[in-house]
């Protein structure tokens, strides 16, 4: 079976960097995978592919109206006809699904947040199959969307590494190392965390020489940010050193691990922290509601984010013999729940699914041409 996997860019995401392990999966299903990106953005995704030996195309070097990516697609798909269209994020999703209407192809759609764009509710129905990335965007899928539970599908995107290197407790006297790993936009909601870090150090004026913030990623938020930390003084408090191909090395570094996002679905990122032991102050947002579990996993920043932000890091910093259980903890959920060999059940599961899907024969322009 071949499988066409359409995904809207290859900049830095978490959808967009599971990619090569998602193929990889498949590919062990025996699935035929051709993965095609839609326009490029900053391509940060594409070295994870290339490092996997994974080819790719991208359809177009720009921006360009859905009409234009359209064409191009059909063009392509006419030459290489898939079985399978494989869908992943808003706009890749509505160009497939067009795709799929007029070449009359069974499509699949990845859905990676608890949230969806007005477009891609009323074309909903035009994908065969959906696929959750986390168990709440699974439910999200059919309590919200209205998707029928048989045309529903769960992949927990994440993997874990059984032999991480764990990162070690604050010792409570050295600084506090506060991190995050994402892309600078406004929906990661940094800019809240920055504020909340010049509060705590506002309350507690000691605090100052004590900790450290460092948000490892790039985005359009990057000068906003900036002039922030500037604005509240914390330039020898708050670090940005852009984008990291060893983010390992910084999650070994830290002592808590910071996810103040307004929206999530899977959220790889937190799932790596937890893994490398780190406790993790999350907003309660997608699968953010599940890992994250108050006074066990981490802590939950609920209500106004600033002033929950504010009182939890104050309170880490006053009680750092806390830190080690709940690093355990986090460590610990992610061994049990996110194994290699379940990522690679979940997977199977899913090409069993696929092999079922009736075979559409012709096309709707060939049967209009008829």
């Amino acid at each position: 079976m071949k499988i066409l996997y359409l995904i809207t860019s290859l900049e830095t995401g978490g959808a967009e960097f599971a990619v090569a392990d998602i193929v990889a999966s498949l590919q062990k299903q025996g699935l035929s995978v051709d993965v095609i990106a839609c326009e490029p953005r900053d391509m940060v995704a594409a070295t994870h592919l290339q490092a996997a030996g994974i080819p790719y195309r991208v359809l177009c070097s720009r921006r360009r109206a859905s009409c234009v990516v359209l064409a191009k697609l059909l063009r392509y798909m006419r030459h290489h006809r898939p079985d399978i269209i494989w869908t992943s994020l808003s706009w890749a999703t509505r160009i497939g699904q067009r795709a799929g209407q007029l070449l009359n192809i069974p499509v699949v759609s990845f859905k990676h947040s608890a949230s969806v764009k007005r477009a891609t509710y009323r074309m909903r129905h035009l994908s065969d199959l959906w696929v959750g990335d986390s168990s709440l965007v699974t439910r999200y899928l059919v309590e919200h969307m209205g998707i029928p539970a048989d045309r529903v599908l769960n992949w927990p995107l994440y993997q874990c590494d059984a032999h991480a290197t764990l990162a070690a407790p604050w010792d409570g006297s050295s600084t506090l190392q506060l991190g995050s790993v994402g892309r600078l936009h406004s929906v990661k909601q940094y800019d809240k965390l920055i504020k909340a870090l010049a509060r705590a150090i506002a309350d507690t004026p000691c605090l100052a020489k004590r900790l450290h913030l460092t948000i490892v990623g790039e985005g359009p938020e990057r000068a906003a940010l900036e002039q922030l930390i500037e604005r509240l003084a914390l330039q020898n408090n708050v670090s940005l050193p852009g984008f990291s191909n060893n983010v390992d090395a910084y999650l070994t570094s830290w002592h808590v691990y910071f996810q103040p996002s307004f929206y999530e679905g899977m959220c790889l990122a937190v799932h790596e922290a937890m893994n490398a032991g780190l406790p993790i102050v999350a907003t309660p947002v997608g699968e953010l509601t599940n890992c994250v579990q108050n006074g066990v996993t981490g802590f939950i920043a609920e209500g106004e984010t600033v002033a929950a932000l504010t009182e939890i890091i104050l309170h880490i910093a006053a009680h750092p013999e806390q830190l080690a259980a709940l690093g355990q903890q986090a460590h610990r959920y992610v061994q049990q729940h996110y194994s290699r060999a379940s990522f690679d059940a979940a997977a199977h599961a899913i090409a069993t699914r696929l092999s079922t899907l009736p075979p559409h024969h012709g096309t709707r322009m060939d049967r209009a041409a008829s």
